[in-house]
């Protein structure tokens, strides 16, 4: 084992490389600049059909679930300092078949004006409806996605 000297100048080494690593990338954001956030899926469907959904970003497989009319899900997440975080979520019904992107960091992050921390959808035939932080409905409803998005 290394004497006393070499073990305080690596530790000294150490501290430097972290010191400068931070000082290279002082605009990361910290956890209070970048805070967890909510997505809630709730079952909206007409005629009280069960679903089966499945959810995935580039880190997370959640795994295929279902869930019964009117029922909810939520899961919740650290949005990437990169500002790239999606998630895309299947969704099963009857014989339909759809897919959206429930989460798009540069969509959906606070300041955005549909952004949200936690973010409430209703999953309807017509296609998802974001709950509107400025009427209180569930009133913004895109359609849905059209393919897989295996870029994004």
């Amino acid at each position: 084992m290394g004497s006393l000297a070499e073990l305080v100048a690596l530790v000294i080494i150490m501290c430097t490389s972290v010191t400068m690593s931070l000082a290279q990338n002082p605009m990361a954001p910290t956890s209070s600049e970048n805070p967890n956030t909510t997505v809630v899926i709730y079952n909206d469907l007409e005629g009280s059909w069960p679903m089966s959904y499945h959810c995935i970003s580039r880190d997370v497989d959640f795994g295929i679930r279902r869930m019964p009319s009117g029922g909810s899900w939520s899961f919740e997440f650290r949005p990437s300092a990169a500002g790239d975080t999606i998630f895309l979520c299947s969704f099963a019904w009857r014989l339909a078949y759809r897919y959206f992107r429930i989460y798009i960091q540069e969509r959906d992050q606070e300041s955005a004006m549909f952004g949200c921390k936690r973010c409430e959808w209703k999953i309807r035939e017509g296609g998802p409806c974001q709950l509107n932080k400025r009427t209180g409905k569930f009133d913004h409803c895109p359609p849905w996605d059209s393919q897989l998005f295996e870029n994004n």
